[in-house]
């Protein structure tokens, strides 16, 4: 996969991400990082970050691309 198609993946993930933790969680997000499963063929990539305003709370999140960017998990540490 090229660059630039790494590049929309992740964009057009991180909008899904973002999305779903507004609707779900009541959380605007900020994402940091991002890794592409290793697994051959696979068509997911983990996004990691926190919450706008509060990196103690860090997220993650699985999205699968080739499933409309479908979320498959997500995980929030949630310190008060």
């Amino acid at each position: 996969m090229s660059q630039k198609e790494e590049e929309e993946i992740v964009q057009k993930a991180t909008h899904s991400a973002r999305a779903y933790f507004i609707e779900e969680v009541g959380w605007d997000v900020v994402i940091t990082e991002h890794e592409f499963t290793d697994r051959e063929n696979g068509t997911e990539v983990f996004l990691y970050g926190h919450q706008e305003g509060n990196k103690k709370n860090r997220i993650h999140a699985m999205v699968d691309f080739s499933k409309d960017y479908e979320i498959g998990a997500i995980g929030y540490d949630s310190s008060k």
